[in-house]
């Protein structure tokens, strides 16, 4: 092999000039990670800023590193030879996080800890694993459903008077227009995180995107004994939009408030214009969202530790009608009073006033 094709050997050569030790010195200091040397007692003998900033301790000096670093509670991620890397949970900001401690052995009994605060990439871990699990939960539901309504099918299809029949054939239809909901989201949140997410606005009609939506959350409103009232202008009806995505918008934040509401209580629509653009507002009578969470309402995976255990959902239909809109050259945002309902609005451009404004130009 000519030299040219050897692998490069990174390291220490004994031709290379020695470092100066300021070099190291401001290269100590400079490190985002904690670095903790403790002497074969194991008590601290030198720290760098980045480990009092994340122990959040002011004095660290001649003290048990293992005391210190909570080393009885944590938990052995990977061992090798001269080396330990353990996670240890920590208090931090009124709740715990999580340091990761990456020990070596050096000569004398001496150990070097490194020390990183990874508390935002298990709680990223954490909310993956949770979302898999309810994705599980979602899909499981109206597979169940189809399964059994087509076993009935299979059985009783021939024999079965038309309106049981009907009552059947509406259900497969339910259940899969759920599926395909959730898989639609799921497509939806996968291009808007990669950046490809696309949507194709022509003039097009707000009331005829609502009742595309209708049709899909009727049953939800129906099985919870909820009224929809619809208030729609003549005037409010010419977008420039999706109007595929717009029944999508609509279906979302019409399901949203039909799940987090009470049984038997209103949920409205209305429109008006503004400044060229229609104004959507889509309106509940639930429990409101806590005024500390209403600026993550739009972040993928987010639920409202209001409503986490009461009823089902991915997190992901906020973020995808803020992607949609946005997309469009609307706005959306929301409103909401701790026990007085939500509402959530968001505007299109309108078709007509566009079209007369492009003419004049």
């Amino acid at each position: 092999m000519s030299a040219r094709g050897e692998r490069r050997v990174t390291g220490r050569r004994h031709e290379d000039p020695p470092l100066d030790q300021a070099v190291f010195a401001e290269a100590f200091v400079a490190l985002t990670d904690g670095i903790v040397l403790a002497d074969r007692t194991g008590h601290i003998v030198s720290a760098n800023p980045a480990a009092f900033r994340i122990l959040g301790e002011d004095a660290l000096l001649g003290r048990p590193v293992d005391e210190l670093l909570l080393m009885s509670g944590a938990t052995k991620v990977q061992e090798t030879e001269g080396q330990l890397i353990r996670r240890a949970w920590f208090p931090r900001d009124e709740r715990m996080g999580v340091l990761e401690i990456v020990t070596t052995a050096l000569p004398g009994g001496r150990q070097l800890h490194i020390v990183r605060d990874v508390t935002a990439q298990a709680e990223l871990l954490r909310l993956k694993e949770e979302f898999l699990m309810e994705v599980a939960h979602e899909l499981r539901t109206p597979i169940a459903t189809l399964v059994a309504s087509l076993d009935l099918v299979a059985e009783d299809a021939l024999t079965m008077p038309r309106n049981e029949l009907l009552v059947l054939v509406n259900t497969l239809r339910r259940s899969a227009l759920r599926l395909g909901h959730l898989v639609e989201n799921l497509l939806d949140a996968g291009s808007v995180e990669a950046g490809t997410f696309q949507v194709r606005a022509a003039p097009g009609s707000l009331r005829r995107a609502l009742a595309e939506a209708i049709g899909y959350v009727q049953p939800m409103l129906d099985s919870k004994d909820q009224r929809l009232a619809t208030d729609l202008p003549p005037e409010t009806d010419r977008v420039l939009a999706d109007e595929r995505r717009t029944t999508q918008v609509l279906s979302n934040l019409i399901a949203n408030a039909s799940k987090y509401a009470p049984e038997g209580t209103l949920v409205t629509v209305k429109s008006r214009t503004a400044n060229g653009f229609v104004r959507v507002t889509v309106a509940d009578q639930g429990p409101g969202i806590p005024l500390d969470e209403q600026s993550r309402v739009f972040q993928r995976f987010f639920r409202s530790r209001t409503v986490r255990g009461q009823a089902g959902g991915l997190g992901l239909g906020l973020a995808i009608c803020r992607a949609i809109v946005h997309a469009q050259g609307g706005d959306i945002g929301i409103e909401s009073t701790p026990g007085q309902g939500t509402s959530v609005h968001f505007t299109l451009p309108k078709a007509r006033q566009l079209a007369q404004e492009a003419e004049r130009s």
